[in-house]
């Protein structure tokens, strides 16, 4: 009897190991683009991007770490809450990369209406395409798919 229970767990074990290893070699690794001697000096404060979204003029100036809805098209270069104001609008922020951070665009075309995580630089002078956004999130260094 006790041979029986041992076989049956050892069973049920190797179907465990199988199952998680298959789990693990079918996920795909989130694809981050970094800029590192940056990423490893700034200090970005995290903030949700509905925290952002309300509280923007506060963050003039500081680098922030947020995570929004990407999205990208003719003049629209931008990150979004899931808020949507009176009007219909989305609550977003224009984007603007640090010089030095590659982003391939077919990857971009690809991340399209999905979430990232960025950090950069709150910028409230410069209000993207037709000042139609709440600030610009520019210089971003970090970018990575969620």
């Amino acid at each position: 009897m006790a041979t029986f229970v041992f076989r049956i767990f050892v069973s049920l074990l190797t179907l465990f190991v199988f199952a998680l290893t298959n789990l693990a070699c079918n996920s795909k690794p989130k694809q981050a683009f970094v800029v590192v001697h940056l990423d490893s000096t700034i200090r970005a404060t995290k903030v949700s991007i509905s925290e952002l979204a309300e509280n923007y003029r506060a963050f003039q100036g500081r680098y922030v770490e947020t995570t929004g809805k990407f999205h990208q098209a003719f003049e629209e270069f931008a990150i979004y809450t899931d808020n949507r104001l009176p009007n219909g609008a989305l609550e977003g922020f224009w984007l603007g990369t640090d010089k030095d951070l590659s982003i391939d665009n077919s990857y971009l075309d690809r991340m399209n209406g999905k979430r990232v995580t960025i950090k950069g630089l709150v910028d409230t002078t410069h209000k993207g395409h037709l000042s139609s956004y709440l600030a610009t999130i520019d210089k971003i260094y970090f970018w990575q798919e969620q």
